[in-house]
């Protein structure tokens, strides 16, 4: 299989799964590859580069969700570019692009009183730099919770967050800053990645919600911050 997978599609909508490597967010290539296909999306999914501090290319080693990582020779070639060239394309028949950042989280960073599914990452920080508009948050929280998942916004600054400059999450802000796109991270449970069979099954939650979202002009129902 190649490195990196480009899927071309139809809806102003790019799946990324920078830690789809063996090893690393186990299964989340699985998730965005499914996605892509339900959905008819764009996607980008790093099967080969292992997650490492140091980008080795000879070595298959690179963190795709490190920015600075991937401006390196190779990892840019495979992994950036087709992200750039696909939201000069989405830009270009759409004027808006929507990102959604596959990731998996383990279940030992959950509390034992606290049932969690999904976690989304905006940006939410000291100070804040939102990947995202803030009813685009909560109306995609919504609608995952809808498909009967259970859904937490990550805390400021939090491990989960998308704030740091390097994560992927805050390249349309901190690197190449443009309104256009909406950037969301979702950190998946370790649960909800342990076979194709789920996987298949969350690939359908998330779709629906997705399709929702895209048709939502404006969100403005009350809604209950739940933080991890």
């Amino acid at each position: 299989m190649e490195r990196v997978s480009v899927i071309q599609g139809k809806l102003p909508v790019l799946i990324l799964a920078p830690h789809g490597y063996k090893g690393d967010d186990i299964n989340t290539d699985i998730i965005a590859r499914k996605l892509a296909k339900k959905l008819n999306s764009y996607a980008v999914i790093n099967n080969g580069w292992e997650r490492s501090e140091t980008v080795d290319i000879w070595k298959d080693k690179a963190n795709c969700n490190n920015v600075s990582h991937c401006h390196e020779d190779v990892v840019k070639e495979e992994f950036l570019d087709p992200i750039m060239k696909i939201k000069s394309k989405i830009l270009n028949y759409s004027g808006i692009m929507h990102i959604f950042i596959i990731h998996g989280m383990s279940s030992k960073h959950v509390q034992k009183n606290k049932n969690v599914d999904i976690v989304v990452g905006y940006g939410s920080g000291s100070p804040d730099s939102l990947s995202c508009n803030i009813w685009r948050k909560n109306c995609i929280i919504h609608e995952l919770e809808t498909q009967g998942l259970n859904v937490y916004e990550a805390n400021k600054n939090g491990i989960f967050s998308g704030w740091a400059k390097n994560n992927m999450n805050q390249l349309f802000r901190k690197w190449y800053h443009d309104e256009s796109v909406q950037s969301f991270q979702l950190e998946i449970i370790d649960g909800l990645r342990d076979s194709d069979e789920i996987c298949d099954m969350l690939g359908d939650c998330i779709k629906k919600a997705i399709e929702n979202y895209l048709f939502t002009k404006i969100f403005d129902q009350t809604y209950l911050v739940k933080l991890f």
